[in-house]
């Protein structure tokens, strides 16, 4: 019988395998359920009387294996997996009939079969970082992790395997070393696997496992002044350091002295600016809007997107006394036209098919053919709007030609790797494309355009009834 140890310590003994059908498999890794709040149950616990009139089932135990979590182990129950793994960044766990099992997952035996919160793949195997020398030796699963344990040591010696297994024998290995070293530190390897130059002047021995062994090299290092982490800005300044300023350092806002920066700190995601592509096309997203939009109270607004505080950017109300969303859209292509380089080439996107299409299709026919009428013979809605968004078009494109008459033809397309036939406003090295996207559909620009759209019809409203107030308080009659 095989015997277990879960993460409270405990020894516990396998279930002795049932004669009986085994039960349906498990999914790879169980549904996110509720917290409970009940003690684990041990492998000798049993089942709960089923409830009368309920169909009795046989109860499969299964021992649920966290690689990666708050605390990896073996757990008994589902809610104590679920503690360990809720919330936690790129957890790992499975559910297993064995105890055997479970702990070939956890010691990363079964590198291929990861499962993560809700059981989704991870796609890769996860890496074990053992730190033999550093503040907490032991073994971890990120690299930030690891920063914060070598960070200023002395003599760090870490290394990175696939399973915790290796991992473990690593450190074990230092430990059966044969040296003797204070306490906080494991064993005798006192170089770091990745700069060593950060040790100072000190000579270097190795000396390798015995023969028949996997060969692990022990590095330690003879003449190193005392044991701990170096006081910050002390450090010897590794090979990788640039202008002498060592990275690895920042200051404490709360003490205004040098600390070593955390290793979450020195892992994060850093956003840079980057400085814009002459040549590529500038995107800029428009929209309109129109409170109570078909009501002789209606108050429209116009948003224009260029980018995240962005000068450019608009947010204003609609002119005139036909406040319609219609107009609103047409009226934010107009002055986005307005603002943008006249000799660049545009993406102006919208979730508005009636302004792209009256701008890039149903014009040639209602100003070639139909004189501004439509087919029922009414005069074409908004012409005063459309009629200028096309002079604009227009007029960028007369301004540009210029610039194609040395190459002896010119661009037809604004995105070459777009493979959708290109609108008849892409020519020219000032071309327009138009781009609808679906409105209020999580898109970060149509979003943000639409925010200062509203904005702007917002803010008309609240002049339009401060003004009346203000009337009406005057007694004065328009």
């Amino acid at each position: 019988m095989n015997d277990f140890t879960s993460v409270n310590g405990s020894t516990h003994a396998a279930p002795p395998p049932s004669t009986a059908a085994s039960p349906a498999a498990a999914p790879t890794a169980p549904m996110l359920a509720p917290e409970s709040t009940s003690t684990p149950l041990s492998p000798s616990a049993s089942a709960p009387p089923p409830a009368a009139g309920s169909k009795r089932k046989r109860d499969a135990m299964k021992f649920y294996a966290v690689r990666v979590g708050r605390k990896p182990g073996i757990y008994h129950t589902w809610a104590d997996c679920l503690n360990q793994v809720r919330g936690f960044p790129k957890s790992i766990f499975k559910s297993f009939p064995t105890p055997t099992e479970a702990q070939r997952f956890l010691d990363g035996d079964d590198a291929n079969n990861v499962c993560g919160v809700g059981g989704t793949a991870t796609g890769k195997p996860p890496k074990f970082y053992a730190v033999r020398s550093g503040r907490h030796p032991g073994v971890y699963t990120t690299w930030g992790e690891v920063l914060d344990q070598i960070t200023g040591w002395k003599a760090p010696k870490h290394r990175v395997f696939k399973t915790r297994t290796e991992a473990e024998l690593y450190l074990q290995e230092g430990q059966n070393s044969g040296f003797s070293y204070p306490d906080s530190v494991v064993d005798g390897t006192m170089d770091s696997i990745e700069h060593t130059d950060q040790m100072g002047p000190a000579q270097k021995k190795a000396k390798t496992a015995s023969k028949g062994k996997r060969t692990i090299k022990d590095e330690y290092m003879d003449g190193v002044d005392g044991f701990g982490e170096y006081d910050p800005g002390d450090a010897p300044l590794g090979p990788e350091v640039e202008d002498g300023f060592d990275n690895s350092l920042t200051i404490d806002p709360r003490t205004n002295d040098l600390r070593y920066r955390t290793g979450s700190e020195r892992t994060k995601t850093k956003y840079m600016a980057a400085r814009p592509v002459p040549e590529a096309p500038i995107r800029i997203y428009t929209d309109g809007s129109s409170l109570s939009n078909g009501r002789e109270s209606a108050i429209g607004g116009v948003g224009v997107y260029f980018g995240p505080q962005d000068g450019r950017n608009v947010s204003e109300s609609l002119a005139g006394l036909r406040q319609t969303n219609q107009r609103a859209e047409l009226t934010a292509i107009i002055r986005a036209l307005d603002i943008a380089p006249k000799d660049r080439k545009l993406v102006i996107l919208s979730d508005s098919n009636y302004a792209i299409k009256c701008t890039n299709e149903w014009y040639q026919k209602w100003r070639v053919e139909n004189k501004w009428v439509t087919a029922a013979g009414k005069p074409v809605e908004n012409r005063d709007l459309i009629q200028k968004i096309i002079d604009n078009l227009e007029q960028r494109y007369r301004i540009n030609k210029h610039r194609d008459e040395p190459y002896g033809e010119e661009d037809d397309k604004v995105d070459p790797d777009d493979p959708a036939n290109p609108g008849p406003w892409e020519r020219g090295v000032a071309g327009v494309k138009f781009v609808w996207v679906k409105g209020h559909a999580k898109d970060e620009g149509n979003t943000a355009a639409d925010y200062l759209a509203t904005a702007g019809a917002r803010e008309a409203r609240f002049l339009a009834n401060e003004f009346g107030s203000l009337v009406e308080a005057s007694g004065m009659d328009f």
